[in-house]
């Protein structure tokens, strides 16, 4: 007799998750937010209504769970970078390695993209995401710098970097597939200062 491998409470967690996240990007895309309901989401995903409330408080908040993380992921990797680099040039270096890979996940996003356009309620709260991720790397720069405040020229850079990665994702989702994110952070941060000098 052959016994499955227990499967650890992390990692059953994060299937279900995962899996819920791509249900209800789905039905969003396909269906429309505000058509879609938490238990269809639930069905769709293989679970009860009960558990999607068990991982998300509001269908709502299904849809940039991903978000967070990737600015957590983010912030500490650019935290880490040489301090020869300027502020700058490390929210480059940071965003073009974070982009880098992002092919495989193409599907994804692009389902993410349908999904928030579909509703004027997940394109507020996208904005709302996206003031709290500037906020992020505002963070994350004073941290780097070593300091506790965070001034007005960390905000400033945290927002244009955030303005420059948002402007590269779209040309990416918009361009044809073949095309790499990285190169199109890299050529975003590459055109301001020109833009500037």
């Amino acid at each position: 007799m052959v016994h499955a491998t227990p499967v650890p409470r992390e990692v059953s967690a994060a299937r279900t998750r995962e899996a819920l996240i791509d249900a209800a990007l789905e039905l969003f895309a396909r269906d429309g937010f505000d058509a879609t309901h938490a238990d269809r989401i639930a069905e769709r995903a293989g679970v009860s209504p009960r558990t999607f409330f068990r991982y998300f408080p509001t269908k709502e908040s299904v849809v940039f769970h991903r978000d967070h993380w990737f600015m957590r992921s983010f912030a500490a990797t650019y935290v880490e970078q040489p301090s020869g680099l300027s502020d700058y040039a490390a929210l480059r270096a940071t965003f073009v390695e974070q982009a880098a890979g992002f092919g495989e996940l193409r599907a994804r996003i692009e389902t993410y993209r349908v999904a928030v356009d579909s509703s004027s309620v997940l394109l507020g709260r996208e904005q709302v995401h996206l003031a709290d991720h500037a906020v992020t790397l505002s963070d994350a720069i004073a941290r780097r710098r070593g300091v506790r405040e965070v001034d007005d020229d960390a905000t400033t850079l945290g927002i244009v970097a955030l303005v420059l990665y948002q402007r590269a994702l779209r040309r990416w989702l918009d361009g044809p597939p073949a095309r790499e994110l990285a190169k199109l952070v890299d050529e975003e941060f590459a055109r301001l200062p020109a833009l500037v000098s």
